[in-house]
């Protein structure tokens, strides 16, 4: 059977572009293998240096040094510390002014250490103390509701540390709302959570952001901020393409870049910890010995 002249031609072109595909696929693989055999002659190159060992052995305990900072000194810290108020306070109240405070135990720990923090500022160190500290004032003051165990391990009651916790609604789709939570149950957490705790055991006054043409409430502002955020964000994760193009244009994604780089270095944060620790008994800030 002959044919068509038209199935031929057809037939011609099927035949002459899969030969033309192969010679592509060849081509690209042929690349593929010349830029991993680069990659790996340069991986070869920086795995043969000798500076390589004794600089994994500074980066090992680097990595190691941050870890347990936070997650294993902080709780010994803060178990030291709350034995340390137990004894200045036994047998009869003491007479040392502000023993209990963050800024006096802090020095008396600055002191201990020989930390002279005018000559070699030590950021990680300070944050470790101030954690601690925290950790052993709501230790000493809430004894039932906070707990280092003998690994280390910092306990929480569950509604101290997360006092509302999401609930799902059967049957409804995406459906969830805020509920407090009365659970009294000892909790595992990571230090972290002591400063966000700490921040709701002894608030502050609030302060609001006071500028020439209008008065701006930042922390409502802030709590706002987070609550649409995090709708943005599960939307984001859903990946419902129309839905994130409906609520967000490059100038809010540019914002939003602009955001997390100030808030990266932690700045915001730490003068607000310091500004904190430096309130006076009638709310006023004092200056910064």
């Amino acid at each position: 059977m002959s044919i068509p002249l038209k199935n031929k031609n057809n037939l011609k072109a099927k035949i002459h572009f899969a030969g033309y595909s192969k010679n592509i696929k060849e081509i690209n693989m042929t690349k593929t293998i010349a830029t991993e055999l680069e990659n790996n002659k340069e991986n070869d190159f920086l795995n043969s240096l000798k500076a390589n060992e004794p600089l994994k052995k500074v980066l090992f305990k680097a990595k190691n040094v941050s870890k347990t900072l936070m997650s294993d000194i902080v709780p010994q810290m803060a178990k030291a510390v709350n034995s340390l108020m137990v004894e200045i306070n036994s047998g009869k109240k003491t007479s040392l002014k502000d023993w209990n405070t963050i800024k006096f135990l802090r020095q008396h720990l600055y002191n201990l250490s020989s930390y002279d923090r005018s000559k070699d500022v030590n950021s990680a160190f300070e944050m470790s103390i101030t954690r601690a500290i925290k950790l052993a004032i709501m230790m000493y003051d809430n004894k039932d509701e906070f707990e280092v165990s003998d690994d280390n391990e910092v306990f929480i009651m569950s509604k101290v540390a997360t006092p509302m916790i999401d609930v799902k609604l059967k049957g409804q789709k995406g459906g969830s709302k805020k509920q407090k939570n009365t659970s009294e149950e000892l909790v595992e957490v990571n230090t972290g959570t002591i400063d966000k705790v700490y921040s709701a055991k002894y608030p502050t006054t609030s302060r609001s952001t006071q500028t020439k043409d209008t008065k701006i409430n930042f922390g409502s502002m802030a709590v706002n901020f987070e609550k649409e955020l995090e709708k943005i964000y599960n939307i984001a994760t859903r990946k419902d393409q129309s839905k994130i193009l409906d609520l967000l244009d490059e100038r809010a994604i540019e914002s939003l870049g602009n955001i997390k780089a100030l808030l990266e270095n932690n700045e915001i944060r730490i003068a607000y910890t310091n500004a904190t620790e430096n309130l006076s008994v009638s709310g006023e800030v004092k200056k910064a010995s």
